[in-house]
């Protein structure tokens, strides 16, 4: 390139000299300053377009592209899921729950043949109203003299409500541990428990021990 636009500067200096000879009245000085004048300005054009070939844009008319701008999408909403709506489990028609012993606590001890009344507390926590057609019934065990059934109540215990019901019965005549089972009978002779027993009777359980003697104090 530096050989290129110096044979260019030489070609340029021999054609303005023979070009712009200065006339024979100009004086040798002014000559000279034509010349010099003449060779700077074309030194000068000729650099110009060493550094600005055509045909190409100028730096400064060069823009950089500037990058697209995308639309942020707006954020989507998770969908919530329906909550499933749980379904209430019937209660069934019949259904009893065991509150107390009123009397006769297990363990309680009785003599051989001694008679007792065992009484519950139950609580009615069914659907249906139990009326006198609801009975108590002798369900195994040790019968204990007892009946095989006894009317719960003469009126109405409607669901929610509690109700006591008694039934007479007599120790065995030999000592040991005994118990009886009961459940409950609607009027349809369908028997049916208690949901607080795994087996859903609700009993009676007594020891039957002889008496101790008092020793006679020696006179």
């Amino acid at each position: 390139m530096k050989k290129i636009v110096q044979a260019l500067i030489i070609s340029l200096l021999l054609l303005l000299a023979a070009c712009n000879m200065p006339t024979p009245t100009a004086s040798p000085a002014e000559q000279t300053a034509i010349i010099n004048t003449s060779v700077a300005r074309t030194v000068a054009a000729s650099l110009g377009e060493a550094t600005q070939p055509s045909g190409e844009p100028s730096a400064e008319a060069t823009q950089t592209p500037q990058p697209a701008v995308e639309d942020t999408p707006a954020p989507t909403q998770t969908p919530v899921p329906d909550t499933a709506t749980p379904t209430e489990t019937p209660i069934p028609c019949n259904l009893a729950k065991f509150i107390a012993d009123i009397t006769v606590p297990d363990g309680t001890k009785f003599e051989p043949g001694e008679t007792f009344k065992k009484t519950w507390s139950l609580k009615n926590i069914g659907s249906c109203a139990w009326t006198s057609g609801y009975d108590i019934v002798f369900f195994g065990g040790d019968a204990m003299s007892a009946p095989s059934a006894v009317q719960i109540t003469t009126g109405t215990i409607n669901p929610g409500q509690t109700v006591q019901v008694s039934v007479d019965l007599t120790a065995p005549g030999s000592e040991g541990t005994y118990r009886g089972n009961w459940k409950l009978r609607d009027p349809s002779d369908v028997i049916f428990g208690i949901e607080n027993s795994s087996s859903g009777s609700f009993w009676v359980e007594i020891v039957v021990a002889l008496p101790t003697e008092t020793p006679t104090p020696e006179p």
